[in-house]
């Protein structure tokens, strides 16, 4: 997760502000990581730090637990994106396989009847939870980072590449007020 759920999250308080709800199942979130995209965004980082709420699990039960709590939360602070990294990551064994399939089903529902944006993130590997999310999933898009100097995003056989800006430089278009949607990155017009 080359820091696509920050930029999700950044984008719905600076853009659309709106709250975002960020569900950790990768101990992945970093506030240092988030600050620095609110700044890119022209944003206080600690404005659009005070509107992402956040929730850290560690075990499948509490990852349980927190997912069938989301509808509360949702309708406490109307987000416009929920953001979930690495959630098969933490349903493994018996437990886990029994556990996951009714939660995607329950965050099918909440994403369906909230209005929110639903992100979630996995590994992509071939373990059970992966494959399942995968195909699941209304939309897949794979995520790859072949070096620290190149994100390539895959989506519906199309090929997008950005080129990511180390921590404290900005990009010309960050002084020009640019469009922040598209802005750094390229449409390659072949195939995958």
């Amino acid at each position: 997760m080359p820091d696509f759920l920050f930029h999700l999250c950044a984008a719905s308080v600076v853009s659309l502000d709106r709250d975002a709800i960020f569900v950790d199942g990768g101990n992945s979130f970093n506030p240092y990581t988030l600050s620095r995209i609110a700044k890119s965004f022209g944003a206080g980082p600690r404005k659009v730090l005070s509107r992402i709420h956040v929730a850290r699990a560690f075990t499948e039960y509490q990852m349980d637990a927190l997912i069938h709590g989301l509808q509360d939360a949702v309708e406490q602070w109307n987000p416009a994106v929920l953001a979930i990294s690495y959630l098969p990551s933490l349903f493994s064994g018996s437990d886990g396989m029994r556990l996951f399939e009714p939660l995607l089903e329950h965050l099918k529902l909440l994403a369906a009847s909230s209005d929110v944006i639903t992100a979630i993130t996995s590994f992509g590997g071939s373990m059970y939870g992966d494959r399942l999310l995968a195909t699941r999933a209304d939309r897949v898009i794979r995520i790859e980072q072949p070096s620290k100097k190149l994100i390539r995003l895959f989506d519906k056989g199309h090929v997008f590449e950005y080129l990511p800006v180390p921590a404290g430089q900005m990009r010309f278009t960050d002084f020009t007020g640019g469009d922040v949607y598209g802005q750094n990155s390229a449409f390659l017009s072949h195939v995958a």
